[in-house]
């Protein structure tokens, strides 16, 4: 079956039994996972969520349901869907209420700003596009700006548990299309010496890996110092 939601690129639903050789098993219900393509076979889907999983011993996988859906990539590991390097293109990023916040002590000027590796978590489409520990647990922050796409234009976008976690594993930026920037988000971020860039636009053309994050300080746009452009380069 296949259901065009969006934009981008492909998905796959799925219920699926992973049986192990030396016993037990694992069952998943509403998995999702990106895909290098627009179709897959059981067996080729099965050895996916193996190898995303990093599943040893297994004696078989039976998919029991599958749904086809064209939305962006999460950014996976181990399927395969971004293994080709996208070929440069910048996407700009800026949206009329753009802004970034930087807590007393960070650099100036464009310092700590520009030319950061993207860690970014998808959370649009969810119940509750709220990134907590558990769900920045796959990413490795450290030197990173950390991108929660919320697909909502307000609201928090992180637990303070989370923006904890992100103080402790590096994180340099956090940015997102949220445009809150009062409320515990705002002042734990504020609390951990990281800046906040709110407002972004575009996230779904922001690619699942490789991307880079450029922010740069634009006084004119908002006239209280905090207006930002901002632009994500694809390398």
């Amino acid at each position: 079956m296949t259901t065009a939601t969006g934009a981008g690129q492909w998905r796959v639903d799925f219920d699926a039994e992973v049986v192990f050789s030396n016993g037990g098993s694992l069952r998943t219900e509403g998995f999702r996972l990106d895909i290098p393509g627009d179709r897959i076979d059981d067996g080729d889907l099965g050895e996916l969520l193996v190898r995303h999983l990093g599943l040893l011993m297994v004696g078989g996988t039976v998919i029991t349901r599958k749904e086809l859906i064209r939305e962006p990539h999460k950014g996976s590991r181990n399927t395969g869907a971004d293994g080709e390097p996208p070929a440069r293109r910048t996407v700009d990023l800026t949206g009329p209420g753009t802004r970034v916040d930087r807590p007393a002590g960070a650099p100036d000027g464009i310092g700590g700003l520009v030319d950061l590796p993207v860690a970014l978590v998808r959370l649009a489409g969810t119940a509750e596009p709220v990134a907590d520990r558990l769900a920045l647990a796959p990413f490795e922050p450290a030197g990173h700006a950390v991108v929660v796409h919320t697909g909502r234009p307000d609201g928090p976008y992180l637990t303070p548990d989370a923006v904890a976690l992100l103080a402790e594993r590096g994180a340099v930026l956090v940015a997102t299309d949220s445009t809150e920037r009062d409320g515990a988000t705002a002042k734990a971020l504020a609390e951990a010496g990281i800046p906040a860039v709110t407002g972004l636009t575009g996230l779904a053309d922001l690619p699942a890996v490789g991307a880079r994050l450029h922010t740069v300080p634009h006084p004119a746009g908002h006239g209280d110092g905090t207006g930002a452009r901002v632009y994500g380069v694809a390398e």
